[in-house]
């Protein structure tokens, strides 16, 4: 009877990109160390500086992410997210605290991914958490494109000197980012 439970319980979780591919046994041995949370209203699941031991997938509700503003205003919204987004992933791979928060926008649950566990499972050499990984690395890689994308935007709503400046910086930027880089 358990066999017949799994591939259901499973089953919801094939929706959510970085469980793409991976079969029902290793969606379950993924969710296995996950924590389901509930987090009120208003509520930060995390703030910057804090430990970066977990990441997040929304069950039910939406979470805003946001950053601290560099001359000590608000904090900008930088993405609001919901059900089956994943979130929390950026800190926890490069083992470094929190940039942001991540602030329930209304009654929401989590599954609290244990980084610690999830680590040794990498260690083990699991293929569903390489698997994992590699569907962080999809996913980083798409918000990257949108990113671009948008900056390249905003550049063409500029002026033409500012906007060759403006280039010129992203330029410099992206040869950091993907020669100087070892990633």
């Amino acid at each position: 009877m358990t066999t017949r439970r799994q591939p259901r319980k499973t089953e919801r979780f094939h929706q959510i990109p970085i469980f793409s591919k991976l079969s029902g046994q290793e969606v379950g041995r993924i969710l296995r160390i996950t924590e389901e949370i509930a987090v009120p209203m208003g509520s930060n699941v995390f703030e910057p500086g804090g430990p970066a031991d977990s990441f997040y997938i929304i069950l039910d509700g939406r979470v805003d992410i946001r950053f601290p503003s560099a001359n000590g205003g608000a904090p900008t919204v930088i993405a609001t997210l919901s059900n089956r987004s994943v979130f929390g992933e950026m800190s926890f791979l490069g083992k470094r605290p929190r940039s942001g928060f991540a602030v329930a926008l209304e009654e929401t649950r989590l599954n609290r991914v244990n980084g610690e566990e999830f680590r040794a499972l990498l260690e083990k050499g699991d293929l569903a958490a390489y698997k994992v990984i590699h569907n962080f690395a999809m996913l980083i890689g798409s918000r990257l494109r949108r990113v671009e994308n948008e900056l390249l935007r905003v550049l063409d709503s500029m002026g033409p000197d500012t906007r060759q400046e403006k280039l010129a910086e992203l330029q410099q930027f992206r040869q950091t980012l993907f020669q100087d880089w070892s990633f």
